[in-house]
């Protein structure tokens, strides 16, 4: 668009770094209203969640005079009232409040067209934040097409799958691939992204599959769109999930979407809707891995194709 831009993160420089559209500081200083003043900018988009942790960057850029964006790639359960008791209770009402702050300092507040809907219509944000709402969900790059070519009979899942980030669920992931190989006797299963020792352990440790499944390790996301493209369906594992951008690149590439039924993953629904995939019967990699295999059925039936789901995307999804 002509917009002269760079992205902001924390140090340490990696060897990757593409420093000319990179700049690096200590964490203190995205804290310090001087240290953003120096920068000489106009905006900031403030990937924050509007999480309490991120409130000192938001003031500072806030009184650095700086407009400021503040994007939820989140969930719409922006509330997460734990009622189950009082002390759980507390600290969501704490959390909410000290959003609440962090939202005040935004000249905009974007997100997904389900959070948005949630944060006008909340009394608790109230008008002022209900104003600064935009619907604008987490952008996907344009190159995220269809092919021409005919997709496989293959599925794909994408993710982090080391130990450390157990949002992912990695167990899940692997024992879904298994169980469906076992309904689906053609069916071939690509998990994309950096293993742990749990999923390379289980996938080692038993023979189910792996003529079928594979583990194909970390891609850089230049070549996902090749992956999506030759794929049918992706599926997601995970225990919770904002956008969850992997699924809207999949669609964008004509895939279907399959996810487990958890509140946690409600854009998940939305991206499902219109005949886009399906929503697994119970949160088990079995019902996971049957899910899937009713959508593999959905394709021979040409119930989907990749022309009919980004046709479904044009208008379900107007900002895409």
């Amino acid at each position: 668009m002509g917009v002269e831009s760079k992205c902001i993160m924390p140090l340490p420089h990696y060897e990757d770094d593409q420093n000319e559209h990179l700049i690096r500081t200590e964490y203190k200083n995205l804290k310090s209203t001087a240290w953003w003043k120096s920068l000489g900018i106009d905006a900031v988009v403030l990937y924050s969640w509007g999480a309490p942790r991120y409130l000192p960057i938001a003031r500072a850029i806030h009184k650095a005079g700086i407009r400021l964006i503040v994007h939820l790639d989140m969930s719409d359960r922006i509330h997460n009232w734990r009622n189950a008791t009082i002390r759980g209770f507390l600290k969501d009402l704490r959390i909410n409040i000290m959003r609440r702050i962090h939202l005040n300092y935004a000249d905009y507040i974007t997100g997904s067209e389900q959070l948005i809907n949630v944060l006008k219509g909340s009394v608790f944000y109230g008008k002022k934040i209900a104003n600064k709402c935009i619907n604008f969900p987490s952008p996907v790059s344009p190159k995220f097409i269809p092919s021409s070519q005919n997709k496989q009979y293959k599925v794909t899942c994408i993710g982090r799958w080391a130990d450390e980030d157990q949002v992912k669920r990695p167990e899940f992931c692997i024992r879904t691939a298994q169980e469906l190989v076992k309904i689906d006797p053609d069916v071939i299963v690509e998990i994309y992204g950096r293993t742990g020792k749990t999923i390379e352990q289980i996938y080692n440790k038993t023979s189910i599959g792996k003529e079928r499944i594979f583990l194909k390790g970390f891609i850089k996301n230049e070549n996902l769109p090749l992956v999506y493209q030759s794929s049918m369906i992706n599926y997601c594992s995970s225990r919770s999930e904002g956008t969850h951008i992997a699924s809207f690149e999949a669609l964008c590439c004509g895939c279907s979407i399959v996810s487990p039924p958890r509140k946690e993953l409600n854009t998940l629904r939305w991206y499902t809707s219109k005949n886009s995939g399906q929503i697994a019967a119970k949160d088990t990699p079995q019902a996971l891995a049957q899910a899937i295999a009713n959508e593999l059925i959905a394709w021979k039936k040409g119930e989907r194709s990749a022309k009919k789901n980004c046709k479904r995307l044009a208008t379900h999804f107007p900002y895409r």
